[in-house]
């Protein structure tokens, strides 16, 4: 389905995805570079167009970079290709070890560095496997994950424990040496596994306690752009399956913040369906028609309605804003009076003194109650 246009300029990136891939060094990717500006793009750019209607590479990540520093226009023909038959991406993430795993002259190292970004997904697979065989469906054995980590390595499974025994150790010599085929697995084992325990007391300085603390923090920022990207992502499902339905609510508006400033005033438009609520836009309403923009972001049945709301809310917040404008001008008008409430009225306005003065915030009941009367008598 290469032939199939899609908007190149919104190709996204999923972090997810993309921290599956092993990094380029920078003269590597200045070389990429350089091939692709002598000979074009040989491989296309594969992409995945997910259930919620985003095109996200999947592979072609840094090919994509160069593209787009150079001002290169892609050819839908050649250029990138649709990834049609991948529905989920645990489907995504399987094609894409696969892919990893298929290059050739890849040392044991080398695979297993690739498995291990691909580590919980095999996990869950095999999980999922053991559960489904434990409700007695047919043809389902339990799963052995190691054995499973062992043969997309393509090596025995004792084999796999002593690689994952030197790749987890903190040997970095052995590792690299492993690393260059210099070292067998065996003897890289039995250098680590030989090693003597150190019995010396770690020394955890202020210095090491801050590292660990940000690295704590790290993977924290992690963990919640993870979930703000699966929030987004059900946040669109969720607006999709309801634009979906075929019904049609009244639009309804209620004011978002406090009522007594004027400049601009947000507002949410919302519609409620059998009491779930769907928020329609959310703005800061200071012309008295919506923006080409605003109205592109509201579904075509509901515009109309959409339309007459906003003349409502904007009129009220002309009637408020004049209303309020008298106020004031009554107020520091009016003339000096002994009353020591009045006199404070005058100096720090309506709204300080009722934050002081409200028994929510912990104020004084009786001058709340003189503050109301005396806005009363003036506003009389």
């Amino acid at each position: 389905m290469a032939g199939r246009y899609l908007d190149t300029n919104n190709f996204k990136i999923d972090k997810e995805f993309q921290e599956l891939l092993p990094h380029l060094k920078q003269d590597e990717y200045k070389q990429l570079e350089q091939n692709i500006l002598t000979y074009g793009l040989l491989d296309p750019i594969k992409v995945w167009c997910s259930p919620d209607g985003d095109n996200i590479i999947i592979d072609g990540h840094n090919r994509y970079r160069v593209i787009q520093e150079n001002n290169i226009e892609l050819n839908a023909w050649t250029d990138y290709k649709i990834m049609s038959e991948l529905k989920t991406r645990e489907d995504v993430k399987e094609w894409m070890m696969e892919q990893q795993l298929g290059r050739r002259n890849l040392s044991d190292v080398e695979k297993y560095e690739i498995v291990q970004r691909f580590k919980t997904l095999i996990q869950n697979k095999a999980k999922q496997n053991n559960s489904d065989g434990g409700k007695g469906l047919t043809n389902l054995s339990k799963v052995n994950t190691r054995k499973e980590l062992a043969e997309k390595v393509g090596v025995s499974e004792g084999t796999y424990s002593k690689l994952d025994k030197v790749m987890q150790s903190d040997n970095e010599e052995v590792k690299q040496k492993l690393r260059k085929k210099e070292i067998s697995t065996d003897k890289a084992f039995r250098i680590v596994n030989d090693a003597p325990t150190k019995t010396k007391p770690e020394i955890r300085t202020p210095k090491t306690q801050i590292e660990e603390m940000d690295n704590r923090i790290s993977e924290i920022e992690k963990e919640e752009q993870k979930l703000q990207q699966e929030k987004e992502n059900i946040l669109k499902r969720r607006k999709f399956v309801f634009e979906s339905l075929d019904i049609k609510c009244p639009v309804k508006y209620r004011w978002t913040d406090n009522r007594m400033m004027f400049i601009g005033m947000n507002i949410t438009f919302y519609i409620e369906y059998e009491g779930h609520e769907e928020i329609l836009h959310e703005e800061t309403i200071i012309e008295k028609v919506p923006s080409k923009y605003t109205l592109y972001m509201i579904p075509e049945k509901y515009k109309n309605d959409f339309l007459m709301v906003w003349e409502m809310a904007y009129q009220e917040h002309l009637k408020s804003k004049t209303e309020y404008e008298n106020f004031k001008k009554e107020l520091y008008t009016a003339p000096k009076v002994s009353n020591p409430l009045k006199d404070e009225l005058f100096k720090a306005g309506f709204t300080q003194l009722a934050k002081k003065y409200h028994p929510d915030n912990g104020g004084d009941v009786e001058k709340m109650k003189e503050l109301n009367k005396l806005m009363e008598e003036l506003s009389k």
